[in-house]
């Protein structure tokens, strides 16, 4: 599993603000050339802050552009995603949405620079810290692991979802863990609420990261407390089953 893995799905999703999927009207009739892929429903918010954002007379345009690449981006075309977020981007320079979408792109795509410079430009505009685990991991991933605790060490905990807190702490443990401070990398973990009434997934995803941490440790039996917790949780998350059997 990739330690690096954002814990939840939002970072696939097309935009931080979309909702559910569906059939929206195409403005060129049946002239069109059949869908690539299962058209993306914007919210009237994403709409609204589109059309304020872009040039003057690109609005509805922009919309579609976005909308594409939001299509794409669900379906994990990433290249495509990339091509025409970028196309919106030129129209709409300041919009928060169009950045992270561009962002989150360039980070499946692996790259990791261009990623961060687009979630970072969505934090500035945005002002929010929900990116900051996205952007840490591409700093880790860049070979910067002191930057990366520097931006987990800004979310605002209060201000966020539970699991964008638990995922930033997980890039932290990461990344303390790449400049050879293991048992700081596991107190980082251990200090968050890792035994609530229900455990979601960002819970899982902790207990594995833990789990692995104390695995190099050579906790072995604590260790294995945690993959069991992940494998029973949730058996297609990781590979937790796999490395049980390892440490039997």
């Amino acid at each position: 599993m990739n330690e690096r893995r954002r814990p939840s799905d939002r970072s696939k999703q097309p935009a931080r603000r979309d909702e559910r999927r569906g059939s929206r009207p195409h403005p060129m009739g049946d002239k069109r050339k059949p869908a690539r892929y299962e058209p993306v429903h914007l919210s009237d918010e994403i709409v609204k802050e589109l059309k304020l954002m872009a040039r003057p007379g690109k609005g509805e345009i922009l919309v579609k552009v976005f909308a594409d690449a939001a299509s794409a981006y669900a379906a994990g075309d990433m290249a495509e995603a990339i091509k025409l977020a970028d196309q919106a981007k030129h129209i709409a320079l300041r919009s928060p949405t169009i950045r992270e979408l561009l962002g989150l792109a360039y980070y499946h795509s692996g790259r990791y620079k261009e990623a961060a410079s687009e979630l970072t430009a969505f934090r500035r505009l945005s002002g929010t810290t929900e990116q900051n685990p996205v952007i840490a991991d591409c700093y880790r991933a860049l070979g910067k692991p002191e930057k990366a605790i520097e931006i987990c060490d800004q979310i605002e905990f209060k201000k966020v979802d539970p699991a964008v807190v638990f995922e930033g702490e997980i890039v932290a443990a990461g990344a303390l863990d790449d400049m050879g401070r293991l048992e700081e990398s596991i107190a980082r973990l251990e200090r968050l609420n890792l035994r609530p009434p229900v455990a979601e997934e960002h819970h899982l995803r902790a207990w594995y990261a833990l789990a692995n941490l104390l695995e190099k440790h050579g906790r072995f039996s604590q260790a294995r407390e945690w993959f069991e917790g992940v494998a029973a949780g949730d058996p297609e998350l990781t590979d937790a089953a796999e490395r049980l059997k390892r440490l039997r």
